[in-house]
């Protein structure tokens, strides 16, 4: 058996995500709060080639992250999504409540995550942690002024664990996919095909930055699109 992920949300991106790593032989931890997602990934990950292990947990609860310290992974992907409304809203018409779920399922979920798994990744002097962003950590934009906070949060706590891990051997970075996902929803939705990014290049990117070495690790990676605004700030 290969090396140990874990990727944290599997629904969608985290499925390819693990599907990805299981091809390689990986063991692959599989968490979400939903213990059918977890389980039905399981099976997946073990029937494509390497060893599903379901975990039924919540970055909300600290107490439930506990076991990732105790046998630390090599790699830690946190895909964490919050869900809910898809689309721009003008910043009088969010609810507060979208803010705070934002809040928590970023910034606050990776706290919690990063506290869980530090100890055992330091303490071994080796390992990845790679953290899903989306543009909106990178540059603002009109009708997103929950997820750009909340977002830019986040790119501030992993920029933080990088400096100060990156000397003790763990190589943290942040992924913001600056485009959308390609799926059905995105489909749907009308964006042409050369705006949007699929999942396994998302996975293929997670790979390389796990592979590299400390003498030219890159913490923070800019997904986009060929149809994307290259020149965008970063």
């Amino acid at each position: 058996m290969g090396e140990t992920l874990l990727i944290v949300g599997v629904r969608k991106l985290g499925r390819t995500i693990g599907l990805h790593f299981a091809r390689k032989g990986w063991r692959v931890l599989c968490a979400s709060r939903t213990a059918a997602d977890v389980e039905t990934l399981a099976r997946d990950v073990t029937a494509a080639g390497g060893q599903g292990v379901p975990v039924v947990c919540d970055l909300q609860r600290p107490e439930s992250l506990v076991r990732f310290g105790e046998d630390p992974p090599d790699l830690v992907v946190a895909a964490q999504t919050m869900g809910g409304r898809f689309g721009a809203l003008p910043l009088l018409e969010i609810p507060f409540t979208e803010l705070t779920q934002s809040l928590a399922a970023y910034p606050q979920g990776t706290w919690n995550l990063l506290r869980a798994v530090g100890p055992g990744l330091l303490g071994r002097g080796s390992g990845t942690f790679l953290q899903i962003g989306t543009s909106s950590g990178v540059r603002t934009k009109e009708g997103f002024a929950a997820l750009g906070t909340a977002q830019h949060a986040l790119r501030a706590l992993v920029q933080v664990a990088a400096r100060e891990w990156r000397s003790r051997g763990v190589h943290v970075a942040y992924l913001p996919i600056d485009g959308p996902i390609a799926s059905e929803r995105t489909r749907a939705a009308g964006f042409a095909a050369e705006r949007l990014i699929s999942s396994e290049a998302i996975a293929e990117a997670c790979d390389f930055l796990h592979g590299q070495g400390p003498d030219a690790w890159t913490h923070e990676l800019v997904l986009r699109p060929t149809g994307g605004d290259w020149s965008a700030p970063t």
